[in-house]
C-alpha cells in the first residue's frame, strides 16, 4: 500500500499524511512532569518522593551531590571501607535493581556508590561486591574496548530533556569508555573526554574513580538538577543492574532517570584548540588517471593541521577542522562483498565525523560521511537551546579533484557538503524536525530537504517518519527530482517487540550525501520478536535465562509495482549464562530479476534462495569468546559472463570471530569469513572469496600500546561461469600509540599493502601510455607492494 501516493516528480512537497501526524502531535496534550527542586542535605542517602501512578520510574528517585573541600581518591576506599571523611562528606547511593537477564530481581552483587563535587569535578565511586572475585573480567585494554569486561558507569543527563546524556564507563583496570547517549538506547563511542578514572581488586570485590570535570560536560552553570542513571555490568552472568530502577517495560534509559540536587554552578565553558604534526614516507600507485598507473614515492613528507573546539551559552559545541588527518584508524571490519546486489553500508570510523554525529541523525540517511574522503576545512555546530537542537555541518571534499587524468575538467576542483538539522522536542519523548543537506561540485548540485517527526504514544509504542524531496542539477544541464518518505511503528517491551517500518523512493530521488541501499523502491519490512524468562528450578540449573521466537519479513517492488525481493528469517533462540545464545535460523528468501537487470532474460524471474544456518555466541570465560554464524543454502550468480543470463547457485557461507585474552594485557580478534558457491544444477565451482583477519593489541600501560592488524583476503573464481576479478591482498597495520588522555597523543605507525598485480601495471605503447584496448593493473600470480607507508603523528590539547 502506498501511503504517500505521488502525483508528480516534481518535488511539490506530497507530504500531507506526514504533515497531519506531526499536527496531530503538537496539539496532543503533554503531560509536564513538575521536579522538587528542594535541597535536601548533604551527604544524605538517595531519597524517595511519593510517586503517582503515571510517573516514569526512577523520576522520583534523587540524591543530593555535596560540595567538598578536596579531590577524592581511591585511598578514601582502602579495603573498600569508605573513611570516616566520606561518609561524613559524601552522599551515598544504593538500592540497584537487575535489567538484565530479570527485569526488576535484586541484583546478585550488591553496589554502593559514593557521589560528591568540588567546584570544578564531579566524583563517583562505585564499590562493588563479588562473593567470587576470581570470576572478576578488567583487561587493561585500549581506550573504549572493555564491552566483554565488567564495568561500572554513570549516565548524566545534565540538560535533563530525558533524550541526550553522556555515559562515563570504567572497568577494574581503570580503563575507560565515554560515548554520547541518544535514547531509546543508541550509544556513540566517539565522544571522547578528558577525565580521570582509577579502580582497584580486593578479596572482596573490586572499587572504580571515576573524576570528571565539568567542562567536560554540557550543562547549564544555573541549573541545580540533572538527570542521573547508574549502572553495573557482570558479564559472567549476563547482568545489568540500575539505579534508580530502569525496566525492559518502557522504552529509552534516560526516560527512567533519577535526579542529582546541588549541581548548580558546574559550568562547561571552555576553549580547546588540538593541534597536530605528522611526518611520513610513502610509497605508493598512483592511479588517479585510471589510464596511467604508476608508482609515486615521497621519501620524507610531512603535513600539519589542528582542530579548534568552543563552547558558548554551556550547551553549544563549535568546532573547526583544518586539514584532519586519519593516519591513526584501523581499516574497515571485513563483510561479505563479493556478489552483492545492493550497496554495503561502511559504518563511519573517523573521530571528527563520529563526534555529535546524532545531532544529525533522521529516519532517513541523510548525511552518510562516508561520501566525503579527503577533507581540508570544516565547521560544525552542535547543541541545544532550551528545547530546540541545533546541527550545522560545512566542509569540502578534495577526492573528486584527485583522482582524475590533469585533462578531466574535475582536476583540482573539490565537492562542498553543507547540512543543517534542527528538532524541537515536545513532552518527554516526541519531537518535530527538518532537515537539508546539499552537496555541489563544479556546476553538480544536489540538495535534499524535508521534515520528521517521533510521537511516543505510550511507555512502548513509538511512531516515527520522514518526508523529503531531492532536487539534482548535472553538469551537463540535465535536471530530476523527486519524493521519499519513510514511516515507521515501533514497540519496545520486556517480553514482546515489534517494529514495521514503510519506504518510498521516488525515481527522480537522490542523494549525494546520503545512504540508500535500494533506490527506487517501495519497501516494507516487519520484525517481531517474543521473549519468555523461566523461573523453575530446572532453568536455574540448566543457566536458562530465556528464549524465544523471532520472525523478520522484508519485501520490496519497483516502481512498476513489480517485486524486487522477498526476504523472510525465522528462528527460535535460546540465552543462557556468560553471554551465551544459540539460535538455530530458516530464511526463506527470493529476488526477481528482469530484462532491465540482464539484458538475457527475456522475461522476469523469481529465483528461489532458501537458506538454514545458525548463530551462536558465547563468553564463557574471561579469557575465551565466540561469534559464528554458518548457513547453507542458495544465492544468485550477479556476475555471470557476458551477456549470460543469471543462475541459481548453491550457497555456503561463513562468519566466524574469536577473541582470546589469555593474559590482562593482550587481546588478540581473529575473525574469518567464507563464502563458497557453486551452480545448483551443474555443481560446477563457481566462486570462493575468504577473509582472515586478526588484529593483536598489548596494552603496556594504560597510555601504552601496541596494535597489529593483517588481514588476507582473496576471490577464486571459475572463469567460465563468473565474470569476478581473481584477487589476493594482503594488508598490514602496525601502530604503536602514546595515549594520555583524548587529544594528546603520538603515534609511530606503519601500513602495508600487498596485491596480486603484474609489475608491468599495463601494456605500454611506444608512447609510454597504457594501451587502453588490454588490461589496466592485470593481475598475475606473484605480489606486488602497491602501497607503503612510514608515519609519526604527534597531537597536544590545550584547553583553556
Amino acid at each position: 500500500m502506498n501511503l504517500f501516493p505521488h502525483t508528480s516528480a516534481r518535488p511539490v512537497f506530497p507530504y500531507a499524511t506526514l504533515l497531519a501526524a506531526i499536527g496531530l502531535l503538537m496539539c496532543a496534550p503533554v503531560r509536564v512532569h513538575a521536579q522538587d527542586s528542594a535541597n535536601s542535605q548533604s551527604g544524605v542517602r538517595a531519597s524517595r518522593t511519593p510517586a503517582s501512578p503515571r510517573e516514569v520510574h526512577g523520576a522520583n528517585l534523587r540524591a543530593t551531590v555535596p560540595k567538598l573541600d578536596r579531590d577524592v581518591t581511591l585511598d578514601d576506599f582502602d579495603g573498600m571501607n569508605p573513611s570516616a571523611w566520606v561518609r561524613a562528606h559524601m552522599a551515598p547511593v544504593e538500592g540497584f535493581v537487575q535489567n538484565s537477564p530479570i527485569d526488576n530481581a535484586p541484583p546478585s552483587e550488591r553496589t554502593n556508590v559514593w557521589l560528591g563535587r568540588t567546584a570544578t569535578t564531579f566524583f563517583a565511586v562505585f564499590v562493588c561486591y563479588d562473593h567470587h572475585p576470581e570470576t572478576i573480567r578488567g583487561h587493561l585494554a585500549r581506550r573504549e574496548n572493555i564491552e566483554a569486561d565488567d564495568s561500572v558507569g554513570i549516565l548524566l543527563d545534565p540538560l535533563q530533556d530525558r533524550r541526550r546524556g553522556v555515559l562515563f564507563q570504567v572497568n577494574p583496570a581503570g580503563v575507560q569508555e565515554d560515548s554520547n547517549w541518544v535514547d531509546p538506547g543508541n550509544s556513540d563511542n566517539s565522544y571522547d573526554q578528558v577525565w580521570n578514572s582509577d579502580a582497584r581488586r580486593t578479596s572482596q570485590g573490586w572499587i572504580a574513580m571515576m573524576a570528571i570535570p565539568f567542562r567536560s560536560i554540557r550543562s547549564r552553570a544555573d541549573a541545580p538538577e540533572w538527570g542521573v542513571v547508574l549502572r553495573r555490568d557482570l558479564p559472567r552472568n549476563s547482568e545489568t543492574d540500575y539505579w534508580p530502577r530502569v525496566t525492559q517495560s518502557i522504552s529509552g534509559t534516560l526516560s527512567q532517570e533519577g535526579t542529582l540536587l546541588g549541581m548548580q554552578g558546574a559550568s562547561s565553558h571552555n576553549i580547546q584548540l588540538n593541534p597536530y604534526g605528522i611526518a611520513h614516507r610513502i610509497k605508493q600507485l598512483n592511479n588517479d588517471d585510471p589510464n596511467n598507473p604508476f608508482f609515486s614515492n615521497r621519501n620524507l613528507g610531512g603535513t600539519a593541521g589542528g582542530d579548534i573546539k568552543a563552547v558558548v551559552k554551556d550547551t553549544i559545541v563549535l568546532d573547526g577542522t583544518i586539514n584532519p588527518d586519519f593516519s591513526q584508524i584501523e581499516s574497515d571490519q571485513p563483510q561479505f562483498r563479493v556478489n552483492q546486489r545492493f550497496a554495503l553500508y561502511y559504518p563511519e570510523l573517523r573521530p571528527f565525523f563520529l563526534e555529535n554525529s546524532s545531532y544529525f541523525d533522521a529516519p532517513i540517511t541523510l548525511l552518510y560521511t562516508r561520501t566525503i574522503g579527503n577533507p581540508e576545512f570544516g565547521a560544525r555546530a552542535t547543541g541545544k537551546i532550551h528545547h530546540t537542537n541545533i546541527g550545522f555541518l560545512s566542509i569540502d571534499d578534495r577526492d573528486p579533484g584527485i583522482f582524475v587524468a590533469q585533462d578531466d575538467p574535475l582536476f583540482h576542483k573539490r565537492a562542498v557538503t553543507v547540512a543543517a538539522r534542527v528538532s524541537q522536542d515536545l513532552g518527554r519523548q516526541s519531537s518535530v524536525g527538518a532537515m537539508y543537506v546539499q552537496r555541489t561540485l563544479d556546476g553538480h548540485a544536489n540538495r535534499v530537504g524535508g521534515v520528521d517527526f517521533r510521537w511516543q504514544i505510550n511507555h512502548h509504542w513509538t511512531v516515527s517518519g520522514m518526508a523529503v524531496a531531492s532536487s539534482t542539477h548535472q553538469q551537463d544541464g540535465t535536471y530530476s527530482a523527486g519524493p521519499a518518505e519513510r514511516l515507521q511503528v515501533m514497540r519496545i517491551g520486556h517480553s514482546f517487540f515489534f517494529q514495521s517500518n514503510y519506504r518510498d523512493f521516488s525515481q527522480g530521488f537522490e542523494t549525494d550525501s546520503g545512504f540508500v541501499s535500494v533506490p527506487q523502491v517501495r519497501q516494507s519490512n516487519t520484525q517481531a520478536n517474543y521473549q519468555w524468562y523461566p523461573t523453575a528450578p530446572w532453568a536455574k540449573r540448566l543457566g536458562l535465562q530465556s528464549y524465544g521466537i523471532e520472525t523478520n519479513l522484508r519485501v520490496a517492488f519497483n516502481r512498476s509495482g513489480q517485486r524486487l525481493f522477498r526476504y523472510t528469517n525465522d528462528d527460535v533462540f535460546i540465552a543462557l549464562a556468560h553471554n551465551t545464545v544459540f539460535a538455530p535460523i530458516f530464511d526463506g528468501n527470493s529476488d526477481t530479476l528482469g530484462p532491465n537487470d540482464f539484458s538475457a532474460l527475456t522475461r522476469r524471474t523469481n529465483f528461489a534462495e532458501n537458506k538454514i544456518g545458525f548463530v551462536f555466541r558465547s563468553a564463557p570465560k574471561p579469557q575465551f569468546s565466540v561469534n559464528l554464524q554458518a548457513f547453507h543454502g542458495a544465492t544468485v550468480n550477479y556476475n555471470p559472463v557476458g551477456t549470460a543470463a543469471p543462475t541459481l547457485l548453491t550457497d555456503d557461507t561463513v562468519n566466524a570471530t574469536l577473541t582470546l585474552q589469555p593474559i590482562s594485557p593482550l587481546t588478540v580478534d581473529n575473525i574469518y569469513l567464507l563464502d563458497r558457491a557453486d551452480d545448483a544444477h551443474t555443481h560446477v565451482h563457481t566462486y570462493e572469496s575468504q577473509t582472515f583477519r586478526t588484529k593483536i593489541n598489548y596494552q603496556f600501560t594504560r597510555s601504552f600500546s601496541l596494535r597489529a592488524i593483517v588481514e588476507y583476503d582473496s576471490v577464486a573464481r571459475n572463469p567460465l561461469v563468473s565474470s569476478l576479478e581473481r584477487t589476493k591482498q594482503v594488508g598490514t597495520q602496525v601502530l604503536f600509540t602514546w595515549l594520555p588522555h583524548p587529544g594528546t597523543a603520538i603515534y609511530a605507525g606503519y601500513n602495508s599493502d600487498l596485491q596480486n598485480l603484474d609489475r608491468s601495471l599495463c601494456t605500454r605503447l611506444s608512447t609510454g601510455s597504457c594501451d587502453t584496448n588490454q588490461a589496466i593493473l592485470p593481475r598475475a600470480s606473484q605480489y606486488l607492494n602497491d602501497g607503503r607507508e612510514f608515519f609519526v603523528k604527534a597531537s597536544y590539547l590545550l584547553r583553556f
